[in-house]
């Protein structure tokens, strides 16, 4: 009877296992080259068919690549499959590509963090709403040792009014009590959209671009051009060749010594982890941490609990091996997940930290298969058709 028992309880659990994690149904693999593989997979994740489409990057393999690409000119959209058959520098030849930044659909900018070879290609946004995507900063790259790296990030921002320091305490952010906010051209509208019980200096003619183009930590000046009073209903205009400090509370004193022609400068440098990386691209919220589920984005989110289509960049333990990863969702056969489901998902794959990208009709995975001169669009985009991106993750290899 003891027996019988155990041996049903055991039954039991490997039920529930079956049920909680993915089965995998019909899948093939595709070479793309001797580092890159492609597999695709028809499967059930809690009972809901799934359509998923994996790309494996062995970054040990001679001469494989990963970075990512803006389409031109700049600050534009474009299809992925129009970006990676764009033509590749000499000796280069793209072998997949993945969408990648989210975007202001106001503006058709990128959202977050794009920086490459120590340089600003987009200082982004963040947010103070555990409901948001980018409640916690975290950033996709590669480091100077050519190992691949998910992780969370900081970036200083250090202005300076002569000798005085200005205590900078967040970016492109909505300005709470005590806060002193430094807003750039990269939030998603021309104006600060602050309340009146505030402070505000524009600075304006930098002596050399901010963002895009500032070198990590590299000052860049300008001069104070205007000042919005306390109780002005109107928000400061967020020049192109400037920036804004806007301050409340406490915070409001340092800034009322400046005055109107004043040089006022500003320093960004991520922290030392992060430096000397080949690029950082930023999205969120993070999926898996240190090989478990861990997202840094409230479960509860109307964005998190929609069943839809998904896209993520995972690495492995070593960061040898990186992981483009897309599942398609609302068409028949393909239902999409939970941002929950896709983190377990990832991590029944082996994935050691996991970054979700732009998803939904956006989702779109592209590959180039041996001896072909044209990239093809690998997943089924849920619009019936590609829609435009703000930027692509892409790995090449050197001939």
């Amino acid at each position: 009877m003891i027996l019988r028992q155990r041996k049903t309880g055991t039954l039991l659990l490997m039920l529930v296992l079956m049920l909680a994690f993915p089965t995998e149904g019909l899948a093939k693999t595709t070479a793309l080259s001797n580092g890159v593989n492609w597999r695709h997979i028809y499967t059930k994740v809690n009972g809901k068919d799934q359509s998923i489409d994996i790309m494996a990057v062995d970054l040990t393999k001679r001469g494989h690549s990963i970075s990512y690409h803006l389409p031109m000119p700049y600050y534009r959209l474009n299809k992925a499959s129009a970006l990676s058959n764009r033509q590749m520098p000499p000796g280069q030849r793209q072998l997949g590509a993945i969408n990648a930044s989210f975007f202001h659909f106001n503006t058709r900018e990128p959202a977050y963090l794009l920086a490459k070879e120590h340089r600003l290609d987009n200082l982004g946004v963040v947010s103070n709403k555990n409901t948001d995507y980018m409640y916690v900063p975290a950033a996709f790259g590669v480091r100077k040792d050519g190992k691949a790296m998910i992780d969370r990030f900081h970036l200083s921002v250090t202005a300076k009014a002569g000798e005085t320091s200005l205590p900078i305490t967040g970016y492109n952010e909505s300005r709470e009590k005590d806060e002193l906010i430094f807003y750039t051209r990269s939030m998603k509208f021309n104006h600060t959209r602050t309340n009146p019980h505030g402070y505000e200096v524009t600075v304006d003619g930098l002596d050399q671009p901010l963002d895009p183009g500032a070198k990590f930590g590299q000052a860049v000046t300008g001069k104070v051009t205007s000042i919005r009073d306390y109780g002005e209903q109107s928000s400061s205009v967020i020049p192109k060749n400037g920036f804004v400090l806007s301050g409340q509370g406490e915070k409001t004193e340092v800034l009322k010594s400046l005055k109107r022609g004043d040089p006022v400068s500003v320093t960004i440098q991520p922290e030392e982890k992060w430096r000397g990386s080949q690029f950082m691209l930023a999205s969120g919220p993070l999926l898996v941490q240190k090989g478990k589920v861990s997202m840094t984005m409230a479960a509860t989110s109307p964005n998190a609990r929609i069943r839809a289509p998904r896209s993520a960049v995972m690495v492995d333990r070593s960061g040898k091996k990186v992981f483009f990863v897309t599942v398609d969702g609302r068409q028949k056969g393909r239902t999409g997940m939970t941002l929950l489901e896709f983190a377990a998902y990832l991590k029944s794959l082996g994935g050691y930290q996991a970054l979700n990208l732009d998803g939904g009709g956006s989702t779109t995975l592209t590959g180039r298969a041996m001896g072909s001169s044209k990239a093809k669009v690998l997943n089924r985009p849920s619009d019936g058709r590609e829609r435009t991106v703000s930027a692509i993750l892409e790995v090449f290899q050197a001939k």
